[in-house]
């Protein structure tokens, strides 16, 4: 076990190399550096500067951290989720036809549906692949206190992470034209959203160190009765931080998984998704993205990742948006 002054060590080097390599809405830009009279040594340093980046992003996920046994500071009561992410539920989506949650989710539609609302389900990203074992994934992902949803039938789930192995809840940063916040999705009971924290000021100081993305976690902690915790990493105290914790069957029929951008939204006449202009120029980013088999903590990589559910560029209707797989498949970044 690490002393709580080693994994303080490991959280301060991760918060400044991530500050330096821009993750997060909210990083700060690194000074220009000085031309170099050796470009391919500068090239060597600036990818050796990334893997380390990746690296620190990592350590917390593996790290030894203890459990706090506490909440999320911030978590909204229950009922309090009930009222604002209550429409986001199958039930409702199912009445207008619209996909359920997930990166394939279908659009049941019931005998009285209406005109759909929403025209589009795109998602890129990370995908886990099944594995016997499975019991959890971990991330550092961006969060925004300034993007606006304007369009009430557009939702974002960016970045929105569920580990393989049957897990119980999905940790998802969502926005609405009303809320901001990151949420735990029960997959196990309620297939809904059953906690969620608003992403504030005092949400950024005490889960983001101030790089503007937090370090969240889902994983598995009894086999016997499939119970999964989603949990937020606290720079101040060093430990984790319990957002939400389910068990029971898993209801998604899934076995796999995802670290992933999503959204739902509508082509406008233009051509053009509402969401497109809600993103303009904001980042979405996860990185250190990693998978533990057996209690054993893994970068994501082709041994256990690939892109399954990867929906084409086109399909985000977004001429203006960029994505790139940074390194497979432990670190992504989409702006826009």
């Amino acid at each position: 076990m690490r002393s709580p002054k080693s994994v303080a060590a490991v959280v301060a080097a991760t918060a400044a190399l991530l500050l330096g390599t821009g993750l997060g809405t909210a990083a700060a830009s690194p000074a220009p550096a000085a031309p170099s009279a050796h470009p391919a040594a500068a090239r060597e340093s600036a990818a050796k500067g990334a893997a380390d980046a990746q690296a620190a992003a990592a350590a917390v996920c593996s790290s030894a951290a203890a459990v706090s046994g506490q909440s999320v500071h911030g978590t909204l009561p229950q009922a309090e989720v009930r009222r604002q992410l209550s429409s986001l539920t199958a039930q409702h989506r199912a009445q207008y036809g619209i996909a359920a949650k997930g990166p394939l989710g279908t659009a049941a539609r019931t005998p009285s549906a209406r005109t759909p609302l929403v025209s589009i389900h795109p998602a890129q990203g990370t995908a886990f692949k099944a594995a016997a074992g499975a019991d959890g994934s971990c991330a550092t992902q961006s969060v925004s206190t300034s993007l606006t949803v304007a369009d009430s039938y557009t939702t974002i789930y960016t970045p929105t992470m569920y580990p393989p192995g049957g897990s119980c809840v999905e940790l998802v940063t969502v926005y609405t034209n009303s809320v901001r916040e990151v949420a735990a999705w029960d997959w196990c009971h309620s297939v809904n959203f059953a906690a969620s924290v608003p992403i504030t000021s005092a949400f950024l100081s005490t889960y983001t160190n101030g790089t503007g993305a937090y370090t969240g976690r889902v994983i598995r902690t009894s086999a016997s009765s499939n119970t999964w915790a989603a949990a937020l990493y606290n720079y101040s105290t060093a430990k984790w931080d319990t957002l939400f914790s389910q068990s029971g069957t898993n209801q998604s029929g899934r076995t796999d998984g995802w670290d992933i951008e999503e959204l739902y939204s509508t082509v406008a006449s233009s051509g053009q998704a509402y969401s497109c202009g809600d993103m303009a120029g904001t980042t979405f980013e996860s990185s250190g993205i990693s998978v533990r088999n057996n209690g054993t903590w893994s970068a994501a990589s082709s041994a256990n990742a690939d892109t399954h559910y990867d929906s084409p560029s086109s399909g985000f209707y977004c001429p203006s948006r960029s994505y790139q797989m940074i390194s497979a498949y432990s670190h992504w970044k989409a702006v826009g």
